[in-house]
């Protein structure tokens, strides 16, 4: 995927590979460009994962200044806002379309071909943001994205005119699992274009799940933590924790695990391990080494996975992958 933007600097900023500032958050592999003015910073970090592209910028910002992009392939993103305490205010300067970034807050965009701006108050700002392939919306899948259908047929219709959907809550589990991508990406890796967009089509599942947690139709904490769960262990495994589920919901795991209990008359942990093994199942086969499975499903190593099958089956690992394999007719 060719880089779909281009960043318009005024002339006071230039390339420097000696920056006052480091970045908060390195991406590893990424290719890094930072430059400068008398009193202002800009770091970029972009990394090509061919079916999704992955920016990060942060600004060091001592003296308010507007920059420029001019978008070269009209696209679908998804962008977070991170660290500073102050909107962004952002702009076409062709069409009327007038945007902000809230703090704390993740929104989509549509953003056709056309030349944007970005006002950036005094602070300093971290904006991380994908490219998102609107073809992987499709139905039946679609309606549960209801709330940025308009985005994707627009851009699948190639319309002139951006648009945005309503910001959703970017809380720190997002902030932590977008950290993970951060250190996991390697272009040397042959799974490296596929790790990516497996973490994206989290992202996108769990911006789903905040966007109807405050805007949605009324439901108990305990369906929307059967939900939250199934969307960890998916793509978490082993890592899934409960304490995790309860911080996303924003509650205490004691009140989740009672309010769970009382709702669906299971407990949330026995709960939690039969989706866990349920995951294992059914990618298990998948991996000639023990070690490399239990990596890959969130075990600390062969020995934590050999455990927890046993304890769940009675099989050790060995066994219980001939059984999947033997039920799958591998």
């Amino acid at each position: 995927m060719i880089s779909p933007y281009e960043l318009l600097l005024t002339t006071d900023f230039v390339y420097t590979d000696q920056a006052r500032n480091a970045v908060r958050y390195p991406i590893r592999h990424a290719r890094q460009q930072a430059w400068q003015s008398p009193v202002n910073q800009i770091s970029e970090q972009l990394f090509d994962g061919r079916y999704a592209f992955l920016y990060y910028y942060e600004a060091w910002i001592s003296e308010p200044i507007t920059i420029y992009f001019k978008v070269k392939l009209p696209d679908l993103h998804l962008s977070y806002p991170l660290l500073g305490e102050q909107q962004i205010e952002g702009s076409r300067l062709d069409v009327p379309f007038d945007f902000s970034l809230l703090p704390g807050r993740g929104c989509y965009f549509y953003l056709p071909c056309g030349s944007y701006s970005l006002q950036l108050p005094i602070g300093r700002h971290i904006l991380i943001g994908f490219v998102v392939d609107a073809g992987m919306f499709r139905p039946p899948a679609m309606h549960s994205f209801a709330f940025i259908e308009h985005l994707i047929q627009a851009k699948k219709k190639g319309s002139p005119l951006p648009l945005c959907a309503v910001a959703f809550r970017a809380d720190p589990i997002t902030v932590q699992y977008l950290l993970q991508v951060f250190v996991r990406l390697n272009p040397n890796t042959l799974d490296n274009e596929q790790l990516l967009l497996a973490h994206l089509i989290f992202l996108i599942n769990l911006s789903r799940l905040h966007f109807l947690a405050e805007f949605g139709p009324a439901q108990h904490l305990a369906q929307r933590a059967q939900h939250a769960l199934e969307h960890l262990i998916s793509h978490a495994g082993a890592q899934a924790h409960i304490q995790e589920v309860a911080q996303l919901l924003g509650t205490s795991p004691a009140n989740l695990s009672r309010e769970y209990r009382r709702y669906w008359d299971k407990r949330i942990q026995d709960e939690r391990n039969r989706l866990l093994l349920d995951h294992i199942e059914q990618v298990i086969w998948r991996y000639e080494k023990q070690a490399t499975a239990a990596y890959e499903m969130g075990f600390a190593g062969p020995s934590e996975l050999n455990r927890f099958i046993h304890k769940m089956t009675g099989l050790t690992t060995g066994q219980f992958k001939t059984y999947v394999q033997k039920k799958l007719h591998l």
